[in-house]
């Protein structure tokens, strides 16, 4: 006997991305953190908190993180005090 065809009905498949949190001291962009989906808060020293989507900010400033000679030699680029103004400037954080 031939087969019987079946129509299966299947349901569009959504991916959730959980974000990963970190609490750290300091402004940080990492490689190590690239691609990692982490949304990093840190208190800068107006006590303000501050938080921001690593992979975002990466991302729209690539070409000149990866320019700097800090990330190149430790790989990563810090900043104690506050966020950069360069950082600051963009429309969103997370």
């Amino acid at each position: 006997m031939p087969a019987k065809k079946v129509a299966v009905a299947t349901a569009p498949v959504t991916t959730v991305v959980a974000k990963n949190a970190l609490t750290t001291k300091r402004f940080v962009i990492r490689k190590s953190l690239i691609g990692s989906n982490t949304v990093i808060s840190f208190t800068n020293a107006k006590n303000a908190l501050c938080t921001y989507d690593h992979d975002l900010v990466y991302n729209a400033f690539k070409a000149k993180f990866d320019l700097m000679p800090c990330f190149e030699k430790y790989g990563s680029y810090t900043n104690t005090n506050n966020l950069p103004a360069f950082v600051r400037a963009l429309p969103t954080l997370v």
